[in-house]
């Protein structure tokens, strides 16, 4: 049997880039749940009085904002939101894709068909564009988007689960629970699912990933948490009508926080990716 040999430096690099994303979510979690606990400050009161004040100015490590919000402490709060979203909306994504993705695959024919058209269609439509769409027509919150970018963000996990599950169909442990008269809900539910776990917790950190960048998106845009609740996209929403003034610390905090998060939990997507390959492999 011919086996590719993988160069040390390559397997160093993955593991290298998957505890340096682990390390910065560690610290962006703990930055975000932990932070308000030690570092207290108001954030649901506006001062104008002390509204845009610098970096360093008044006790403020990384200055106010227009309403006078402490923007270190701001940070904090919109961190959990983003968090709160992406999480709850990677999970629901996964989750649909995976029953999805998982009944096509493991049916095939009409029904394959069928449901992989649907699937088709949807990709066919910019996520962002039916995200903005159901915004305008309900009331954000945490819960609701975390519902709609759920709903809008399924298809990509649908088709990896459906070409596993094409795969898995053709084990011999399949093919005899199948002969033995399981049916085919049980099939997928206690069969199929479980033994594609890798590629389920692959495809669920990448889609936490792209759920902080959509609620990011749809924020900028307005159309996120209403106030005084507030995410990253938000920040840099209101920041940037004061770039040209000069107040560069409204936009450049949370610009930071979503490229970190993004970034480490990529690389942390990259790590387990790698992992499940190389157990597949031995």
């Amino acid at each position: 049997m011919t086996t590719i040999a993988v160069p040390t430096r390559f397997r160093l690099r993955g593991n290298g880039l998957a505890v340096v994303g682990t390390t910065i979510l560690v610290l962006v979690l703990a930055f975000c749940l932990l932070g308000p606990l030690l570092y207290h400050t108001d954030q649901v009161h506006t001062d104008l009085g002390a509204a845009r004040l610098s970096p360093g100015q008044q006790g403020h490590p990384l200055g106010t904002d227009d309403l006078g919000y402490d923007v270190l402490g701001r940070l904090m709060i919109a961190g959990r939101t983003s968090l709160a979203i992406g999480v709850l909306a990677g999970l629901l994504a996964t989750a649909i894709g995976a029953i999805w993705g998982a009944l096509a695959g493991y049916a095939g024919g009409w029904l394959d068909a069928v449901l992989m058209r649907i699937v088709d269609t949807g990709v066919a439509i910019p996520a962002l564009f039916l995200l903005l769409v159901a915004a305008t027509l309900i009331t954000p919150s945490i819960g609701v988007l975390s519902l709609v970018i759920g709903c809008v963000s399924w298809l990509v996990p649908a088709r990896l689960m459906r070409a596993e599950a094409a795969t898995l169909r053709e084990r011999d442990f399949i093919k005899a629970i199948t002969v033995m008269g399981a049916g085919r809900f049980r099939v997928v539910f206690t069969h199929l699912l479980p033994n594609a776990v890798g590629t389920l917790v692959v495809a669920g950190t990448f889609q936490i990933a792209e759920a902080i960048l959509l609620v990011a998106y749809v924020s900028f845009l307005g159309l996120g948490v209403p106030p005084p609740a507030t995410d990253w996209g938000a920040m840099l929403s209101k920041g940037i009508t004061y770039t040209y003034d000069g107040a560069w610390w409204l936009i450049l905090p949370p610009g930071v926080a979503i490229v970190l998060i993004v970034c480490a939990i990529n690389f942390v997507g990259d790590g387990l990716r790698d992992a499940f390959a190389a157990r597949g492999r031995s």
